[in-house]
């Protein structure tokens, strides 16, 4: 299961490796996006092999009050797409199958649009396989539990998109499919698969697939309905509808085994974590930027392997940044709390990417020229300076303090995303600069 990244696009800054955030300011950070009596966010950075940082901070259960912490397990929705996928590589260098391979080698039963894709096709998302969980009417069925067997048979009456290879598109059925033949091959369930050749061996002791239910019991999922995220209980879905797409729970510590047991060759050969790190290429050339279970993207404007994950409750974030040796994992039991933006606010401040907090002497006179009211097509932002402090005002949202930059940037308090003020064409603007999104269009002075 899992959402979709809602990274859209590429900036390019200069860089400096320089490290000047510490604890102090990865705490503030944490805080900045979680409160102590709600559903929070668990996070750990580490570069190499030196753990940076492990926190937690907010509610493992409201009703107990018991915090969470770093040792809890949390699922880890649509990043068990990596696990699904180095399945498959493991398979393939045993020789039991090939990425060229067609579904229906190892599905007889499937239907011949379904039978004939590659193996290498499901696996980026690039086959043309609908997405089971997207239609209103599977909600429902969706609360029960059902055999895998049972729940390929429901999703495998949608026709394909489009011709394997013509697109890209996100599909949680191609990932069951997925599980499907790594049962069939090795003569095992999914579940016991990865405990025997992944968990086990990594040292992950405190990971397993779902296969019924909910989840364990320690850490509770949450969801919200209102602007305030007040918690309520997440919508009821069965894990075995999830399965190999998105059943995993686990800790930060098992995750840091995770990458590291990929990075190293202990889960597949170094050719094999090459492939999972290079994006597919479709029929006309262009690149899909998924590979086998990782999203290939700039983010922070780096080189970025990651994936995100969300299943009713709860929400996950991977990233590994290959040029600064940087993994990050941050998860959250709140479905509504995406653990992403304060993920990349530290890596940011680790790497030294956004432009750093102005002395307060200077605020003022940047305030002389960034003062007033910018606009875009759907865009509104009133800069205001009030008793030395800057103020900022998205429409006719609240409004909040501003943190001046250098370089003529500035950002709103408790994030690293930023507008750099210049002039375009003569005239005034301000120019949204995102870690997810990249650079946005810019916004003109009135």
């Amino acid at each position: 299961m899992g959402i979709k990244p809602y990274y859209a696009g590429v900036f390019g800054l200069a860089v400096s490796c320089h490290v000047y955030a510490d604890k102090s300011d990865f705490d503030a950070t944490l805080a900045c996006y979680t409160q102590a009596d709600q559903p929070g966010i668990a996070m750990r950075i580490e570069q190499g092999n030196k753990l940076l940082y492990s926190a937690a901070n907010g509610l493992a259960d409201i009703k107990s009050k018991q915090s969470l912490n770093t040792e809890q397990v949390f699922q880890i929705g649509s990043i068990t797409k990596q696990f699904t996928a180095a399945a498959i590589l493991q398979l393939a260098e045993r020789n039991k199958l090939s990425l060229q391979d067609p579904l229906g080698k190892f599905i007889p039963s499937l239907s011949a649009d379904y039978g004939k894709l590659t193996l290498d096709r499901v696996l980026s998302h690039t086959s043309g396989l609908p997405n089971y969980n997207e239609g209103p009417e599977i909600g429902a069925k969706m609360a029960h539990y059902r055999t895998l067997d049972q729940i390929l048979t429901e999703i495998v009456q949608a026709p394909v998109l489009y011709n394997s290879g013509d697109g890209h598109t996100y599909s949680n059925t191609g990932y069951l499919l997925l599980g499907k033949v790594i049962e069939q091959v090795s003569g095992l369930s999914y579940k016991d698969y990865l405990q025997q050749h992944i968990f086990t061996p990594l040292g992950m002791k405190n990971s397993q697939v779902l296969t019924k239910g909910t989840g364990s019991d320690e850490v509770q999922g949450y969801s919200s309905v209102d602007s305030k995220r007040t918690p309520v209980a997440p919508f009821h879905v069965d894990r075995s509808w999830i399965y190999s797409a998105g059943g995993i729970e686990t800790t930060l510590t098992d995750m840091s085994r995770w990458h590291r047991g990929l990075k190293t060759g202990k889960v597949v050969k170094p050719a094999s974590y090459r492939a999972m790190v290079t994006s597919a290429i479709l029929n006309d050339g262009t690149p899909a930027t998924y590979g086998y279970g990782f999203y290939l993207r700039p983010l922070a404007g780096q080189t970025s392997y990651f994936h995100e994950g969300g299943v009713p409750g709860f929400l996950a974030m991977s990233a590994y940044f290959p040029e600064a040796d940087l993994f990050a994992i941050a998860l959250s039991n709140q479905d509504t709390l995406h653990p992403g933006p304060a993920l990349l606010d530290m890596v940011a401040q680790h790497l030294n990417i956004t432009p750093k907090p102005l002395p307060d002497v200077k605020v003022s006179d940047f305030a002389k020229t960034l003062v007033g009211e910018y606009q875009s097509a759907g865009q509104q932002l009133t800069v205001t300076f009030e008793k030395g402090i800057l103020y900022g005002q998205k429409g006719k949202g609240e409004k909040r303090k501003l943190v001046a930059r250098t370089n003529n940037a500035f950002s709103f308090e408790c994030t690293q995303n930023y507008y750099q003020l210049s002039m375009v064409e003569g005239k005034t603007s301000l120019t949204p600069v995102g870690l997810y999104r990249g650079q946005g269009k810019p916004l003109f002075k009135l």
